[in-house]
């Protein structure tokens, strides 16, 4: 074989031009103020504390836990699972159960969310309908337009008071910018002809909701943001061949007005966090 001497120089000139390129992209990264890794914002309160009465809803049963492995499959730790059953007088209605499933995100470069059309196909289940985006019924009489506005859209953060379930003190939480829906799949057993499950989640990132996974994305990861997270809230419920997709949709708009809320009071003030981030901004730059 022969022997290039001019082969360590050329391995010398292409390392050279690498590593000026690994600056030169950093700096000009740290020159547009582009973030690639986003800082975490921290949850205010755990999800463990929203309370187990809301509205005609109760708690039923202790809140799951998930094993260290599943965790991991998760990507999280920061997690409530839980059932509540409707004690409403009307009959219809009365011991309907949802499972609540709340995940929190943050600090992340970017993720792919766990979502029900695929795990729960992956557990077995088969789907028997495609997911549809549909719109759910929430109560916005009593929400204001706030002075502080989204960084990217110029809208006002709505904000709400509601007297605290447990304190029954008044609260007021910044609410999400955007429109409330669900993406929905059912979902049939093998053997089980007569049973069929619901499931439906949606998205909080950055202060916008989407029951779009790809949209999370979009929302959460801007490379102009600094600080980024997100939360799937996901509500299953088992029902008998005579309950159709509007009344799951019914009793899920029904808890999620109570449960609203007190998330908010638990997820990160987003648009605090956007006015303190403007202003360190400015005065970086003045």
């Amino acid at each position: 074989m022969m022997y290039d001497r001019q082969a360590p120089a050329a391995l010398a000139v292409t390392s050279l031009t690498l590593l000026a390129c690994g600056i030169g992209f950093r700096f000009a990264v740290h020159a547009a103020d582009l973030y690639l890794r986003k800082e975490a914002v921290e949850l205010r309160i755990q999800l463990s504390n929203i309370p187990k009465r809301l509205g005609q809803w109760t708690a039923s049963g202790p809140d799951g836990k998930l094993t260290a492995e599943v965790e991991e499959v998760l990507g999280t730790a920061q997690y409530l699972d839980r059932w509540y059953v409707n004690q409403s007088r009307c009959a219809g209605s009365r011991g309907k159960a949802l499972n609540v499933h709340i995940t929190y995100y943050t600090g992340l470069i970017d993720t792919v969310p766990h979502i029900p059309d695929r795990c729960l196909v992956a557990s077995g289940a088969i789907k028997a309908t495609l997911p549809l985006n549909i719109d759910l019924i929430v109560d916005r009489s009593d929400w204001i337009s706030s002075d502080l506005l989204n960084r990217r859209t110029g809208d006002p953060y709505p904000v709400y008071t509601f007297t605290q379930s447990i304190t029954g003190r008044p609260v007021t939480v910044h609410m999400p910018i955007g429109n409330f829906r669900l993406r929905i799949t059912e979902f049939r057993y093998k053997g089980r002809p007569n049973e069929r499950l619901y499931a439906g989640y949606f998205f909080i990132a950055n202060g916008y909701t989407t029951p779009r996974p790809e949209r999370v994305r979009w929302f959460a990861f801007d490379l102009t943001t600094k600080y980024a997270y997100f939360t799937k809230i996901q509500f299953t419920m088992r029902a008998s061949e005579s309950v159709d997709r509007s009344e799951y949709v019914e009793l899920v708009s029904d808890l999620l007005d109570d449960l609203l809320p007190e998330l908010m009071r638990c997820l990160p003030d987003w648009a605090e966090v956007e006015s303190r981030s403007q202003s360190r901004s400015a005065e970086r730059a003045s």
